[in-house]
């Protein structure tokens, strides 16, 4: 079936918001914010909740999204459930998938199907069960419980006593497999130095790779630099807020209108400026002009994501029947689209029409 550029447009806005996994159109039940949630009921629909400490001691027969400090997932949960916290415990079932991105993931309970969890910690304890694969960024990893699909996971320490029923792709500076564990397919790790494999614990092949141990310890750095490239995002967009405030908001109210062309007109742009900068960089005299036409491009891709996020902050925290000011908006947005980037494959899709649908508002505004 044939759609429309226009119709793919709004579907990719509607998952930078979280709500874009297979029902663009639906109603979600919001939750209002507050100290202490719990939700211990059956709800028969897509859930948003905010607050302090969150307990799901109940039911959701559908997609959970939460923003918190403290998640704590007792209950049962249908479908997928998306969480921002500084602290999650899943204790619970989660019938599909779980996305994280918080301080600490600890999971007691069973996820039906993929993990991905972008933590300073990932645990998965014995008692602990996913039933797809388990995709992992942490500092410390332990991976106590079993994992029925592959394993691909990078941090400073990796523990391995569970069983995975899969293969294995681990980086990290230290990494220890028990002899209790297993892992049904094939082995592949980086490590500054070979780690004690008995034998029988690996199914297929096992393949080894040295890498250079540094201090600043690969995914913690990695994960430090992207807090701080969230937190100069934000700074530049509170800096875009206080020189152009009006004007910000103008532009990011316009991004459901015609996103379509909007989108097209971003890409065009995008594509003719590259051509002319590169045109202008073989000519000696035109690379001063090149240099100023990409500066001025950079920034006008930063200033779209900064657009793109007050819309989505307002939408999203609209949805929990938040009035807040576009300031933290703006912040939330940011968050928001970082989480959703990390989702495979469609993840760069939504941000990249998250990008240029706003870009192609500022020129066309600029025109007019």
């Amino acid at each position: 079936m044939k759609t429309s550029l226009q119709a793919l447009c709004k579907i990719m806005l509607l998952a930078v918001t979280f709500m874009l996994f297979c029902h663009t159109a639906a109603a979600y039940t919001t939750i209002e914010s507050g100290d202490t949630i719990v939700i211990d009921e059956v709800i028969d629909d897509d859930v948003i909740v905010a607050g302090g400490t969150i307990i799901i001691d109940g039911t959701i027969n559908g997609d959970v999204i939460v923003a918190g400090g403290t998640v704590k997932m007792n209950g049962n949960i249908d479908e997928d459930l998306i969480v921002a916290a500084g602290d999650v415990e899943i204790n619970g079932k989660v019938g599909d998938d779980l996305r994280v991105a918080s301080g600490t993931l600890t999971i007691y309970g069973e996820v039906g199907d993929d993990v991905i969890s972008f933590a300073g910690e990932t645990f998965l304890a014995d008692v602990g069960y996913i039933g797809g694969d388990l995709s992992v960024g942490s500092g410390e990893i332990a991976i106590i419980g079993d994992v029925y699909g592959n394993v691909e996971a990078s941090g400073k320490e990796i523990n391995i006593e569970g069983n995975i029923g899969g293969d294995a792709d681990l980086n990290a500076e230290k990494i220890t497999i028990s002899p209790e564990a297993s892992i049904a397919g094939n082995l592949d790790y980086s490590s500054p130095s070979e780690t004690n494999i008995e034998e029988g614990i690996v199914g297929n092949k096992i393949h080894y790779s040295e890498i250079e141990q540094h201090k600043d310890g690969g995914i913690v750095s990695s994960l430090l630099s992207g807090l701080v490239s969230y937190l100069g995002l934000v700074l530049i967009g509170l800096i875009g807020l206080a020189i152009w405030p009006e004007y910000l908001e103008d532009i990011a109210f316009r991004t459901s209108k015609s996103p379509g062309k909007a989108f097209l007109t971003g890409l065009l742009v995008l594509i003719v400026a590259g051509i002319l900068a590169f045109l202008l960089f073989v000519t000696i005299i035109g690379i001063p002009l090149g240099l100023i036409l990409l500066l001025t491009l950079v920034v006008m891709l930063y200033v779209a994501r900064i657009i793109a996020s007050i819309w989505v902050g307002h939408h999203l925290l609209g949805r929990m029947g938040k009035n807040t000011r576009t300031m933290n908006e703006m912040a939330f947005g940011l968050l928001v689209l970082l989480l959703v980037s990390a989702i495979p494959i469609i993840g760069g899709l939504v941000y990249l029409a998250a990008t240029l649908i706003p870009f192609g508002n500022i020129y066309m505004t600029a025109r007019n």
